[in-house]
């Protein structure tokens, strides 16, 4: 409110005067403008908390690994493991598919090729690193003799079968005794069917395998122990499975029972 004095008239000077209303609060801090951008409930709580989002997690890269790796990574040596059936697999599937595609002499080159690569790789690389035994042959100088040595690492060697594992000695001999079977198969069908051009390869492959089979065989005392077992409790199991159906009774009584040619059981 402002008001004129009467003794200052004639000066023209101006007296102020104040009053303060006490109704209405004072101080009192002005709300903040409205944003331009509404924004929603989550979005408005992801930007007054910035701190507790999470980011968003990366998409990590697929664990899947083949079956083929994830077999031959109990091994000790899968390397060794790949090749142990590479080249027999080879063999195999060209004289299985070859003759689809070239010509019988073709194939039969192709394999005898393969199969003596497998008995190469089986004889020297395969067996020493696997189960820790090697075979070979030595020509005296003198007589000209051909001595067959055959070999086992020493239980306590650091760098044989210290470092072989279950794994790698049941793959090695259950591909290499599993080898001769597949072929004989295939030479007892080729056979049948009087295939005669494949009568060659067969013969490459059962002799080639064989002798490996032969060779690690005579390495192994382990698996001499092995064979020894399985064919007496096969022996006995053949006399059990005779007495429980009486046919050694019957043989008894046919062979034992006197002039008249057949005995019967009392």
């Amino acid at each position: 409110m402002m008001q004129q004095s009467d003794d200052d008239n004639n000066g023209h000077d101006l007296e102020f005067t104040t009053c303060v209303d006490s109704s209405v609060p004072q101080n009192v801090p002005a709300p903040p403008p409205p944003s331009c951008h509404p924004t929603n409930g989550v979005l408005s709580n992801m930007i007054q908390s910035p701190a507790t989002t999470a980011a968003p997690s990366l998409q990590q890269p697929s664990s899947y690994t083949p079956s083929a790796i994830s077999f031959l990574n109990k091994s000790s040596h899968p390397i060794a493991c790949s090749f142990h059936i590479l080249f027999k697999g080879l063999g195999f599937l060209i004289y299985m598919m070859g003759s689809k595609f070239m010509e019988d002499i073709m194939v039969t080159v192709i394999c005898i090729l393969l199969l003596a690569a497998d008995f190469w790789v089986v004889k020297n690389i395969t067996g020493r690193l696997l189960v820790g035994l090697r075979w070979w042959n030595k020509v005296d100088p003198v007589t000209g003799m051909t001595n067959w040595m055959f070999e086992s690492a020493a239980s306590n060697s650091q760098n044989s079968n210290a470092r072989n594992n279950s794994f790698d000695s049941r793959f090695f001999w259950s591909v290499l005794y599993l080898t001769p079977v597949l072929w004989s198969l295939c030479f007892l069908s080729a056979m049948f069917w009087f295939e005669f051009q494949c009568f060659v390869t067969l013969s490459c492959a059962l002799v080639l395998s064989v002798s490996n089979v032969y060779g690690y065989y005579k390495c192994s005392a382990d698996q001499r122990e092995k064979l020894k077992q399985w064919m007496d409790s096969g022996a006995e199991l053949g006399v059990r499975a005779m007495v429980r159906n009486g046919a050694l009774g019957w043989i008894l009584g046919r062979f034992g029972g006197g002039g008249d040619g057949g005995g019967r059981m009392q």
